[in-house]
């Protein structure tokens, strides 16, 4: 039997032991205090390229998501948010090596993102195991739905590419009375799905395909693809470009060097300055690219006029590709999290059932699979070294 000194020492000790432990519990639930008592904050994960060459598809909406964080804090309550950004270059041999950083770390409730489809594609099972709600932005692959089959996890918020396609396909035949069409890839996941699907689209509607190649995104040095285009028989009124925006400017500069007059066409991974600073002024002029999003300017009227001008304030630069889409994916998430659904599981069901949401781009739903519902596809055109809205490719 213990002393009661010695016993007295003893209980002291374990009281000590047992406030540190309680300490480091609650420590877990990361809180901040203010002077209306204590916060619970919950963060949200942003996953997608923020470094590489087209970083830039990835950096737009991790800035638009960064809107919707900054608002929800700035309108104050008992709980605050925060965004943990992961970097993956876009890649998809990368995306896994991050993904335990985020899955394991359990103030992260949901995925703004990822971004790319071959990205999406590689973590998706783990989202599922993880019971962990991803909202992506911008990926488009068609077979991302299936990947984890009656999966509930995946989500985007803009169609995929063949609604791209029958856009493209509808402008094409329409507008630019196009015929005959070459069609180049990056053999990515987005990039082949794209060409590829808008090529059956466009042949289904009665256009002649030219030829077919792909390239590869790490070279520097397009000229087969371009020699092939100039031996096409019968002549390519449109070469259609599958991949994203820094290949694309490469390619665009060496199809004008080559002197090839085909129009230039490419698909939502294009859309960015980078093609023009890639192509320069005179390979990129007349490139046209279309996109299931329309880009928000701080002259737009709204919501998304409203959510532009927070962006240019904070960035000093308009929204670009897919900022808005950011900025709604993340505000979906919050608003459950606002609701009360604290848990992954619990998000994951309030993002399932959400019905219609009000975004500051459109109105958003989801079918039962995590696609999206409706969209319309727009076009842009280069002209003077700028990106210029040319209209909805349906109704052109």
């Amino acid at each position: 039997m213990l002393q009661p000194r010695r016993r007295a020492t003893t209980l002291v000790a374990v009281l000590a032991l047992a406030a540190l432990v309680m300490a480091a519990c609650s420590s877990s639930k990361k809180t901040s205090t203010s002077a209306g008592g204590g916060k619970t904050t919950y963060a949200l994960a942003y996953v997608g390229p923020l470094t590489g060459p087209n970083a830039s598809l990835g950096i737009n909406p991790r800035n638009g998501a960064q809107i919707a964080i900054d608002q929800a804090n700035a309108a104050g309550g008992n709980i605050t948010f925060d965004l943990k950004s992961f970097d993956t270059q876009g890649d998809p041999a990368q995306a896994p090596t991050v993904k335990d950083k985020y899955i394991n770390d359990q103030s992260i409730l949901g995925v703004v993102g990822p971004t790319f489809s071959g990205e999406t594609k590689a973590v998706l099972p783990a989202y599922e195991a993880a019971s962990l709600v991803m909202i992506s932005p911008s990926a488009t692959n068609v077979a991302l739905p299936t990947v984890v089959p009656g999966g509930k996890s995946f989500h985007r918020i803009i169609p995929d590419d063949d609604v791209q396609g029958a856009g493209v396909a509808k402008y094409v035949t329409t507008k630019l009375a196009a015929k005959n069409i070459f069609y180049i890839n990056d053999n990515s996941d987005y990039g082949k799905g794209l060409a590829d699907g808008t090529q059956k689209i466009l042949e289904a509607a009665g256009t002649k395909t030219s030829g077919t190649d792909a390239v590869d995104p790490k070279s520097q040095d397009f000229s087969a693809a371009v020699n092939k285009v100039k031996a096409a028989n019968p002549k390519p009124d449109v070469v259609f470009y599958g991949g994203y925006y820094a290949e694309a400017g490469r390619l665009a500069k060496q199809l004008t060097d080559g002197g090839v007059k085909s129009i230039f066409m490419s698909g939502d991974g294009s859309l960015d300055q980078g093609l023009i600073d890639a192509a320069g002024a005179n390979g990129a002029e007349g490139a046209q690219i279309t996109c299931a999003c329309k880009l928000a300017r701080s002259t737009d009227s709204g919501a998304l006029g409203a959510f532009a001008t927070a962006f240019k304030a904070k960035f000093s630069k308009e929204p670009g590709t897919y900022s808005t889409e950011g900025f709604d994916a993340a505000n979906m998430l919050i608003a459950g999290i606002k609701a009360g659904n604290t848990t992954r599981s619990k998000l994951r069901d309030y993002v399932n059932g959400i019905g219609t949401y009000k975004g500051a781009g459109k109105d958003i739903a989801f079918e039962t699979n995590g696609n999206v519902k409706s969209g319309a596809v727009f076009v842009y055109a280069v002209k003077s070294a700028k990106l210029t809205l040319v209209g909805d490719a349906t109704t052109l």
